[in-house]
C-alpha cells in the first residue's frame, strides 16, 4: 500500500474534518483543526492519501515556551487521525514521520505533544517534564509522562526550559 503525503489544500477541508471526527468518535478534534485554521495558527497541516483518496490528517501549531522573560515558540503536533478502517496499517506513522522531517528541514529544534505514551516514543517523543518543560496538561503531582517532545536537532534543548502553552484554541474547542 503506498502512502503519499502532502500538505492540505482549500478543498481537503471537509473530507480533514470528517477522518477528524470518524477517528475521535466525535467532532471536537475536527473543530479544533478548524480553528486553529481559523486562527492562521496552522504552521503544517499533512495530509496522507492512498489512491488519491485522503485517509489522514496531522495539524501542527505553535506553543510558546515561557521561562521568566524569555518567550520562544516550537510546533506541537495535534491532532493527528486516520480513518477508523485504515488504522494500524502505517498511515499515522508515515504522517508523524513526514511532519518530523518537515519541521526538521523547516529548523525547529524540538516538537511537543500530548499523546499516547504508548504511540509517540517510537518516533522520538520522550517526557518533557523531566527535560524541565511543565504545561497546563500536567497538574501538579498528576501523571506527566502523556507529555512529550521530540527533539529533533542534537543541539536543543540546550537553555531551554518553561512553561509550554498550547494555542487556545486548544483550551475553547471540547
Amino acid at each position: 500500500m503506498r502512502i503519499d503525503i502532502r500538505r492540505e489544500r482549500p478543498e481537503d477541508i471537509s473530507r480533514i474534518f470528517a477522518i477528524e471526527a470518524a477517528a475521535f468518535g466525535g467532532d471536537a478534534h475536527a473543530r479544533l483543526v478548524d480553528k486553529l485554521r481559523d486562527d492562521d495558527a496552522l504552521i503544517l497541516s499533512h495530509v496522507a492519501e492512498i489512491k488519491g483518496e485522503i485517509v489522514g490528517h496531522a495539524a501542527y501549531s505553535l506553543v510558546s515556551v515561557t521561562d521568566g522573560a524569555c518567550v520562544r515558540h516550537f510546533p506541537a503536533l495535534g491532532p493527528i487521525a486516520v480513518t477508523p478502517p485504515l488504522q494500524r496499517q502505517g498511515i499515522g506513522s508515515a504522517l508523524a514521520r513526514a511532519g518530523l522531517r518537515a519541521l526538521t528541514e523547516a529548523g525547529y529544534g524540538m516538537v511537543f505533544l500530548v499523546g499516547s505514551v504508548n504511540y509517540y516514543p517510537r518516533f522520538g517523543y520522550q517526557p518533557a517534564q523531566p527535560l524541565g518543560f511543565t504545561s497546563d496538561y500536567v497538574k501538579p503531582g498528576g501523571g506527566h509522562e502523556h507529555f512529550m517532545l521530540a527533539i529533533l536537532q542534537e543541539s536543543f534543548p540546550d537553555g531551554v526550559r518553561g512553561h509550554v502553552r498550547f494555542h487556545p484554541a486548544f483550551a475553547e474547542v471540547s
